[in-house]
């Protein structure tokens, strides 16, 4: 773990140098889907779970290689705003690259960061389950992981309201569920009713407002889907759930969508996707070192990052307040 977290992941990528300026990267979100700073953390790896921090001057996101766990390994690597606004080339996080570390997403206010992982539980050296963990800032920057126990089911992908409730899913079970922190430092836990969760869909990756009024999350082959996996949006109004909707494309597409979340400013909407832009050529006696050169860019089919405008969240409420 110390000697990972001094490798520049540029080093492990195709990359190329940055352009990227400003806070978010300096993006202009619009209707249409775009990769996110792909000069700077596109690569022929799988990145996913893209999250901002409040002043959109760090990013922190999920890279997979090849592992012995479940034939992959999460890393969460980071990357940040520098005084002539450009961004650093990407680190690996001071507390990822041990153990497999994925879906980085910070609190609303930016002073924890949450993520899932698959370390050692404390006084159990045998356990390789997801939980949820969390790190804190502190003067010298982020402190040690820190447990929040919830189920013994696999926890993992949460997301936090201002209020505290955690949000989280269980990968064992396809639920997603609720978390508050009672007094004595234990959680409460609930599922989400029906017909968030309902009979006969695998549903996660839970990312809900702060301000708890609506909930954008991945179901996988479930009823509705356009393909393998897609992005769905439910509204609490009036302390009720609605009906989860498909977002439809251009956001989902006949692949697989998935890790949602929003920037801590409401404007971009951000997620993962492992469309291609251009297929691979199997024609007869085509090269096979055109196969190989498309498997080692980008758009060789694993997940990238995206973004778009937010604008669609609002449209799909509207039809609901007008009811």
């Amino acid at each position: 773990m110390k000697n990972l977290i001094l490798i520049p992941l540029y080093l492990l990528t195709s990359f190329n140098g940055w352009a990227s300026k400003g806070p978010f990267f300096g993006v202009v979100p619009d209707e249409t889907p775009r990769l996110l700073a792909p000069n700077l953390i596109m690569s022929p790896f799988t990145e996913y779970n893209g999250a901002f921090n409040p002043a959109g001057t760090e990013f922190y996101y999920t890279i997979s290689i090849p592992g012995k766990i479940q034939g992959f390994q999460g890393i969460i690597a980071y990357t940040q705003l520098k005084k002539d606004g450009t961004w650093s080339p990407p680190l690996i996080a001071p507390f990822s690259g041990e153990y497999s570390d994925y879906d980085p997403i910070f609190s609303p206010d930016g002073s924890k960061l949450y993520y899932s992982s698959r370390r050692p539980l404390p006084n159990k050296p045998e356990s390789i389950q997801n939980n949820v963990w969390f790190v804190e800032r502190n003067d010298h920057g982020w402190g040690q992981p820190q447990l929040i126990k919830l189920t013994d089911k696999g926890n993992t992908y949460n997301s936090l309201t201002r209020s505290g409730t955690l949000y989280f899913n269980t990968w064992s079970t396809g639920e997603m569920l609720t978390a508050d922190k009672k007094k004595d430092g234990t959680y409460e836990i609930k599922t989400l009713p029906f017909p968030v969760n309902s009979e006969g869909n695998y549903d996660g990756d839970p990312f809900v407002s702060p301000e708890g009024d609506y909930l954008i999350f991945r179901r996988d082959r479930g009823q509705g889907t356009l393909g393998k996996g897609d992005l769905f949006i439910t509204f609490n109004i009036k302390g009720v759930w609605t009906d989860p909707e498909n977002l439809g494309e251009p956001i989902n597409s006949k692949d697989h969508e998935m890790c949602p979340s929003v920037t801590p400013d409401g404007k971009i909407f951000i997620f993962s996707s492992n469309r291609k832009y251009a297929d691979y050529q199997l024609n007869p006696n085509t090269p096979v070192i055109d196969i190989i050169d498309k498997y080692k860019s980008a758009d060789n089919g694993r997940e990238n990052i995206y973004y778009m405008s937010t604008g669609f969240i609002e449209k799909f409420r509207q039809r609901h307040i007008r009811q």
